[in-house]
């Protein structure tokens, strides 16, 4: 095979390599970002009896947003303390996100959780504005609620 022959062979195995490259790789435009927020209420002198962490993530400039993670504490620590977190979007009703989990105790407090974090489609996609709250099933009389921004 004359040496101009295998060049452009090699020329055209590289740009399609590099093209398919292209076509599969994903746009840098679409960086996702990340939103953590907290909310803690106080009860009995205890300044966070009832806390609540939401992360959220959605891509720039769109309004919709994907819940990956719920995190929810009571303090003090019972065995038989269980938690489920509601969202409801603006204008819209309130609805379940995660039912009725028991939780394990940390130190002086019991902690109880859902989804996983990351980029991981695991709880419901909601539009900006959208408030997300939890609620403990006894003595609870107080429930930590966040808004999405």
């Amino acid at each position: 095979m004359p040496r101009y022959v295998r060049v452009r062979a090699l020329w055209a195995a590289a740009l399609a390599v590099a093209g398919l490259a292209i076509a599969v790789a994903p746009a840098t435009s679409d960086a996702y970002v990340d939103e953590r927020a907290n909310a803690c209420r106080a009860e009995a002198g205890n300044p966070c009896a009832y806390g609540l962490v939401v992360t959220s993530w959605h891509r720039p400039g769109t309004g919709a947003r994907t819940v990956s993670w719920v995190y929810a504490t009571r303090s003090p620590a019972k065995d038989r303390n269980l938690a489920r977190w509601w969202y409801q979007a603006p204008g819209g009703t309130a609805r379940i996100g995660g039912g009725w989990r028991g939780g394990r105790t940390v130190k002086s407090w019991t902690e109880i959780t859902w989804g996983s974090g990351g980029h991981d489609r695991v709880g419901p996609g909601l539009p900006a504005g959208s408030r997300i709250c939890v609620e403990f099933n006894y003595g609870a009389t107080a429930r930590p609620c966040i808004t999405l921004r």
